[in-house]
C-alpha cells in the first residue's frame, strides 16, 4: 500500500506538472496562463492519484504515468519545435 501511496503522489505531481507545462505555449496572456494554471493543477492532480489508487500495483500505475508523461513530453517538443 506504501508503493502505491508514493506512486500516486509523486507519479500524478510529475505528470500533472508536465501537463500543464503546456499552458506556456499557448498564445494568452501571461497573467490568463498562470489564472488558468492555478484553477487546474489542483484537480489535474487529484484525477492523476485517483489514476494511480486505482490501480492493482504500483507498477501498473507507473507504467500509466509513463504513457501519459510521454503524450505530454510530445507535445511539449512539437511546441517547441514549432513556435
Amino acid at each position: 500500500m506504501i508503493a502505491k501511496t508514493f506512486t500516486a503522489v509523486f507519479g500524478s505531481l510529475i505528470v500533472s506538472i508536465s501537463l500543464l507545462l503546456n499552458l506556456s505555449f499557448l498564445p494568452i496572456q501571461s497573467d490568463v496562463s498562470l489564472l488558468v494554471g492555478l484553477f487546474l493543477s489542483f484537480p489535474l492532480w487529484l484525477a492523476a492519484m485517483v489514476i494511480g489508487y486505482g490501480c492493482s500495483k504500483a507498477s501498473e500505475a507507473w507504467r500509466k504515468y509513463a504513457v501519459i508523461l510521454c503524450f505530454s513530453v510530445i507535445i511539449n517538443v512539437i511546441f517547441m519545435v514549432y513556435k
